[in-house]
């Protein structure tokens, strides 16, 4: 079975911008510059970032010490 569906990188509603998949620019290299979903509001001038995973329960303590790593490498 092959699946043609794509779906848009952006959905837009009045003031808020939902963003997926795509990369943020930043003023220096940042590795982990790519959120899964990113909201942008305009009304209110904030940008929230989400960053998503469901690990096995095994790997719960390992997924959250590289998310941390992750943002504190990234500011």
């Amino acid at each position: 079975m092959v699946y043609t569906h794509m779906p848009k990188p952006m959905c837009e509603d009045g003031d808020v911008t939902v963003l997926w998949n795509e990369a943020v620019h930043t003023d220096r290299e940042v590795t982990a510059n790519r959120p899964d979903i990113i909201i942008k509001n305009k009304k209110e001038k904030t940008c929230t970032l989400m960053d998503m995973a469901i690990p096995a329960y095994r790997n719960v303590v390992q997924k959250k010490a590289e998310k941390k790593l992750k943002y504190e490498c990234g500011t």
